[in-house]
């Protein structure tokens, strides 16, 4: 796609996919949810303005280092981004799909 395309793709099926998830979360953090909320505000691609997540002993530490947010972004992120880019989840078991690192880095810990 050219990014005029990818634009016009994120704005019909990924900010209405996710607008409601991100405000059913924490309706007053991501009042203004649009494109800033996850490209930043010199719109960069997301892997490069998101947090990057830790990589220890095969594990994302997110999980227990920030447990909550963690969970809210494997049950419900992941699915209704992966549905709105017309992918699968991640599946732990095949290690397909999509995942996290569809929109985050992950850095392995040292």
């Amino acid at each position: 796609m050219t990014k005029d395309e990818e634009v016009a793709f994120m704005k019909k099926y990924v900010v209405p996919e996710m607008e409601p998830v991100f405000k059913g979360y924490n309706a007053k953090r991501y009042s203004e949810f649009g494109c800033k909320t996850c490209h930043g505000p010199k719109f960069k691609e997301p892997d490069e303005f998101l947090p990057k997540l830790t990589l220890k002993d095969g594990k994302i530490t997110a999980f227990t280092e920030k447990p909550e947010i963690a969970k809210f972004m494997a049950e419900q992120v992941v699915p209704h981004m992966a549905a709105a880019m017309g992918l699968k989840p991640f599946d732990m078991a095949t290690h397909t799909g999509f995942g996290c690192n569809g929109c985050h880095s992950i850095v392995t810990a040292k």
